[in-house]
């Protein structure tokens, strides 16, 4: 099975990792070096998002490694199988930027959509039967 996983420039891994596994509740799964990081994984369910370090994904593709927000026209989407109401709960309680609140779709998706501090959309995505 081949799965995608994005990989996000963000301007601090620590405190990238830190906000992914506080407001969102995201495991962290691989941080390197550990005292400060350039490079990090995240797991949430079976989803994993990776986190690097601006000036290092910058160079290694010829970029410049502007500060500030990122991920404009893009929303990633995280597929899970847990209760998303609680979740949503949880998000919100934890001071996250919710920038669509919890709603189904007509079409039987239940969803909500946050803002990281870095810019990216995060679109939390559950089918109900």
């Amino acid at each position: 099975m081949a799965t995608i996983v994005p990989l996000l420039a963000v301007d601090d891994v620590q405190a990238a990792v830190e906000y992914y596994e506080g407001k969102l509740g995201f495991a962290r799964e691989f941080v390197h070096p550990a005292d400060a990081p350039v490079f990090a994984t995240v797991r949430f369910e079976g989803a994993r998002l990776m986190l690097e370090a601006a000036p290092g994904f910058a160079a290694k593709y010829g970029l410049e490694a502007a500060a500030g927000p990122r991920g404009r026209g893009m929303d990633v989407n995280v597929a899970m199988d847990g209760a998303i109401d609680e979740l949503y709960a949880k998000v919100t309680a934890a001071g996250a930027e919710v920038v669509r609140p919890i709603f189904t779709t007509a079409y039987g998706m239940r969803q909500f959509t946050v803002r990281d501090p870095h810019g990216y959309l995060l679109t939390f995505i559950r089918h109900m039967e």
